[in-house]
C-alpha cells in the first residue's frame, strides 16, 4: 500500500456546506454490483463474500431473515444470494413475500436435491439454485450471467417501496427451570433449561435433532450425511465432523464435554442432555 502525504496548510478551508455526500445507491454504482448474500452460517457467508469482492461485487452479509427484509426495505441490491434453510425459517414460501421489495435476481443456497422444491421456489420467484458446496468462481459466474440479464436499474433518487411488516415472530417460552433441554423441531430451536436459546446455524440443528432422535444408537457419518446434508458420503467428506465439532463447542460453555460421543470407525452417539 502506498502512502501519501499531502500538504494542506497552503490550502484555503473547504466551507461545511460545500461537502457533498452521495447517497448510498451512486457510491454502490461505483464501487460495483450489490450482492445481498443471506446465511445464518457466518462464517460460510464471509467466506462467500470474500470470494465476491475479489471480483469486483460488493457484498452485504446478513444472518437473519429479518435482516435480509431490513436491507432490502431501505436500499437497492442488484442480486441477492438466499439460503433456503435461514435458521428456523423455510425461505420458499416467503418468496413471495421478498418479491413485494424487491426484483433483484434471487438465487437460493441450498443443500436440498429434491426436485420438487426447485420447482416450488422457481414458482414462487427464485431465479436459480445453487447447490451446496458451490465454488465461489461458479458463484460469481451464475451472479455475473443473471446481472447481464437485469435491465438498468431505477434512478437512485426515485420511490423505495414500502416497508413489510414481517408477520413471523416465533415467541420465546418463558423460562421453565424444571423442563430441562428441549427440542423443539417445529420451531428449529433448542431451549435451555431457563428458557433461554442455544443459536445454532441450520447443519447444526439438523445434525442434533437427527443424533437426538436416536438417542444412545450410533449414527455413522454416512447416515448422518444423507439425514443432514441430503447427499452421499465419500471419503474426505467432513461436513458432519464439522458440524459436531462446532456442536460440542457451543454446548460446551453448558455442559461442559457435552453430550456427544465419537465412536472410533462407527460414527457419533448422542448420550442425552442432563437431568435437571
Amino acid at each position: 500500500m502506498v502512502s501519501l502525504n499531502v500538504a494542506v496548510a497552503t490550502q484555503a478551508p473547504v466551507p461545511a456546506t460545500d461537502t457533498v455526500s452521495l447517497p448510498s445507491a451512486a457510491n454502490d454504482a461505483a464501487i460495483g454490483p450489490v450482492i445481498l448474500v443471506a446465511d445464518d452460517e457466518e462464517l460460510l457467508t464471509s467466506e462467500l463474500c470474500d470470494y465476491l469482492s475479489r471480483y469486483g461485487l460488493q457484498p452485504v452479509p446478513v444472518h437473519t431473515f429479518a435482516e435480509c427484509m431490513q436491507v432490502l426495505t431501505t436500499r437497492t441490491v442488484d442480486a441477492i444470494v438466499l439460503d433456503q434453510r435461514f435458521g428456523p425459517v423455510d425461505t420458499l414460501p416467503l418468496l413471495p413475500t421478498l418479491r413485494t421489495v424487491t426484483q433483484a435476481p434471487i438465487l437460493i443456497h441450498t443443500g436440498n436435491r429434491e426436485e420438487t422444491d426447485r420447482v416450488l421456489g422457481l414458482e414462487l420467484g427464485a431465479d436459480d439454485f445453487l447447490l451446496k458446496p458451490i465454488s465461489g468462481r461458479e458463484l460469481v459466474a451464475r451472479l455475473r450471467a443473471r446481472l447481464r440479464s437485469v435491465p438498468a436499474p431505477a434512478a437512485a433518487n426515485g420511490p423505495q417501496p414500502p416497508a413489510v411488516q414481517m408477520a413471523l415472530p416465533i415467541p420465546t417460552p418463558p423460562p421453565a427451570p424444571d423442563a430441562g433441554w428441549r427440542i423443539i423441531p417445529a420451531e428449529r430451536r433448542v431451549y435451555r433449561p431457563d428458557g433461554t436459546t442455544l443459536r445454532l446455524t441450520t447443519a447444526e440443528f439438523d445434525t442434533l435433532h437427527a443424533l437426538a432422535a436416536k438417542t444412545g444408537d450410533v449414527r455413522s457419518r454416512e447416515e448422518l450425511t444423507k439425514v443432514v446434508f441430503r447427499r452421499t458420503w465419500r471419503p474426505g467428506d467432513r461436513a458432519v465432523d464439522n458440524a459436531v465439532l462446532h456442536l460440542r463447542q457451543k454446548l460446551a460453555h453448558d455442559l461442559g464435554e457435552g453430550c456427544i460421543v465419537t465412536v472410533r470407525q462407527l460414527g457419533y452417539v448422542f448420550t442425552g442432555f442432563p437431568k435437571v
